[in-house]
């Protein structure tokens, strides 16, 4: 039996579907935390996104699925990072209202991704002010506790809402699969297999 921890919400639909394509059938039950599947040794746990690389560090869960800028931020290594499943796909980038990249020394930078922000930074030789927020990161240019902003970008179009300019594209983002170490060896049948079905041309 493998348990695997799936993400709430955007991403939720699209690995459903990728299941689904795979032959893999959820048993949602919203009285239960751990559901079934098609497949009687599949597992399966809707978790905070977040909170993903925790659980499965822990072994709570054999295997989670999750978006790669939560794992740019977790302090989490207690697990392999196996599989670039390709969906969800979006990207990391600097934004602001009327910056250019050229006046990013000495300013204010907000995010919810203060780890891969500082990286930049530090790769690039840049003393900035890094504020970290949780919720939504496009007021803070716009209430004027920023001058830049660190944000996941889709289309666009909540930045230009918002009157922000994407300026740099710091980091392409996609969901990926990972799996416990300890578990990997001591399922490595059941974790390949599972591997196997949702991108078969890949081997492992």
């Amino acid at each position: 039996m493998i348990l695997i921890g799936l993400p709430k919400g955007r991403l939720y639909k699209e690995i459903r579907q990728l299941l689904k394509i795979s032959g893999i059938d959820l048993k949602e039950d919203k009285r239960k935390l751990i559901f079934g599947s098609s497949e009687k040794n599949i597992q399966f746990s809707i978790l905070r996104g977040w909170d993903i690389p925790k659980f499965v560090s822990y072994g709570a869960v054999d295997i989670g699925i999750v978006g790669k800028d939560v794992l740019l931020e977790t302090d989490e290594e207690n697990f392999f990072e196996v599989l670039d499943l390709e969906i969800g796909k979006c990207r990391l980038s600097l934004a602001a209202k009327e910056k250019k990249v050229s006046e990013l020394a000495g300013s204010t930078i907000a995010s919810k991704f203060p780890k891969e922000t500082n990286k930049y930074l530090s790769e690039n030789f840049i003393d900035a002010e890094i504020i970290e927020l949780k919720g939504s990161i496009e007021i803070a240019p716009i209430l004027g506790i920023s001058d830049f902003i660190v944000d996941l970008v889709n289309t666009g179009n909540t930045l230009k809402e918002n009157g922000l300019k994407e300026i740099k594209i710091l980091k392409e983002i996609s969901t990926r699969l990972i799996v416990n170490k300890s578990k990997f060896r001591t399922k490595n049948k059941e974790v390949k297999k599972f591997i196997q079905r949702i991108q078969s041309d890949k081997k492992y």
